[in-house]
């Protein structure tokens, strides 16, 4: 079969969850099937990745977002290539999926998120968003990676043909490496500073991280002496109102290429998520695959996660998250989930093809 991607901005090592999925993914497609990704060009360059076709559209930011270009480019690629299936990666790269049922013999969308929850967009992104989602109802087929997501999608009224197919873990040899230099650079031991990962925007909620982190520290109950967040700004301002809050005992490492994400996840004491929206968090995922203690927010998508009741804590709730890294900084191995129950990519690369092969052999 000939399967587009489109919604990622590029692969490999390339920040944010529809670009990890697909970072994984499709190389494992591409052993048995023809991949072309579009991607933007200031991410990944015309080439190949481990068998995946990448094909590049120049990058240009309108309406807060830099994919709208590259959304479009794959509309007159595809007439062009005549793909069996397009692959949405994430609900926004729906926007034109009624014309992409024209260039193709099947669409599949991976939903991985309601992106219209999030904060930073303004009526118009939100809009967008929102026709994306009613369009689902003229997709072959839709992948959630979150129960909380099916409830979504039916309580909205899609009743376009659904499968679960979830994010995976990493394989634990992957965080055994760790990286000196980086830690040095930040003044960074072995298991004495809390981990957060991702681009510092309002729905990651950093913000009741750090006071968490700082209220843990102020009580005398925990010895880990740093709090580090990786993650770029998303341009909202968001980076620069929670540096202006933070003391000395909070790192800000920036964007670092996935292959420095793990290895910091490899020696962290505690991996932390605070977020208030996720679909499934591949950060989650990471610090699961890292084998590092964890305590994430109670929102739906993070309780879809098979952990322990003690790696919760209440959304927003900084005092409740502080109780937690005292919790843990006392008893880091009680605080590390137990990886069996949790798909490998593998497992996700078979269930993803015969969802495709199932649409390919229904008839026309």
């Amino acid at each position: 079969m000939r399967i587009a991607v489109v919604g990622a901005r590029g692969i490999p090592d390339v920040e944010g969850g529809a670009e990890k999925n697909a970072e994984m993914l499709f190389p494992l497609v591409a052993k048995h099937h023809d991949v072309t990704l579009f991607s933007i060009r200031s991410f990944a360059n015309d080439g190949n990745y481990r068998g995946v076709k990448i094909v590049s559209a120049p990058e240009v930011r309108f309406l807060r977002t830099d994919k709208l270009v590259v959304y479009m480019m794959a509309v007159l690629r595809s007439l062009r290539m005549r793909p069996d299936i397009i692959h949405c990666q994430g609900l926004g790269s729906a926007l034109f999926l009624v014309l992409y049922k024209i260039a193709a013999r099947r669409v599949v969308v991976r939903y991985g998120s309601a992106d219209y929850d999030m904060a930073k967009w303004g009526f118009l992104g939100r809009m967008g968003f929102r026709f994306s989602e009613w369009q689902l109802r003229f997709a072959d087929a839709v992948i959630v990676v979150a129960p909380a997501l099916l409830k979504r999608l039916q309580a909205n009224g899609i009743k376009t043909r659904a499968e679960l197919i979830p994010n995976a873990l990493d394989a634990a040899e992957m965080f055994a490496q760790p990286d000196g230099e980086l830690m040095a650079m930040h003044g960074l031991t072995s298991r004495n500073f809390v981990l957060g990962v991702g681009r510092v925007t309002p729905q990651k909620d950093f913000a009741t991280l750090v006071r968490a982190f700082q209220k843990a520290r102020e009580t005398g109950q925990c010895p880990i002496e740093k709090l580090v967040i990786v993650g770029g700004s998303d341009g909202s301002g968001t980076l620069e109102a929670l540096q202006s809050e933070a003391g000395p005992e909070v790192v800000f490492a920036g964007r670092l290429a996935r292959s420095q994400v793990r290895a910091l996840l490899g020696q962290s004491a505690l991996y932390a998520n605070s977020s208030v929206h996720e679909g499934m968090s591949n950060a989650i995922l990471e610090a699961v695959s890292a084998g590092a203690p964890t305590v994430v927010s109670d929102i739906p998508e993070n309780r879809d996660l098979p952990l322990a009741e003690h790696n919760f804590f209440r959304t927003g709730d900084w005092d409740a998250l502080a109780n937690r890294i005292c919790e843990a900084a006392q008893d880091l191995d009680r605080f590390v989930p137990d990886r069996a129950p949790f798909a490998d990519w593998d497992k996700v690369a078979e269930m993803t093809m015969a969802l495709y092969e199932s649409l390919f052999m229904k008839p026309d």
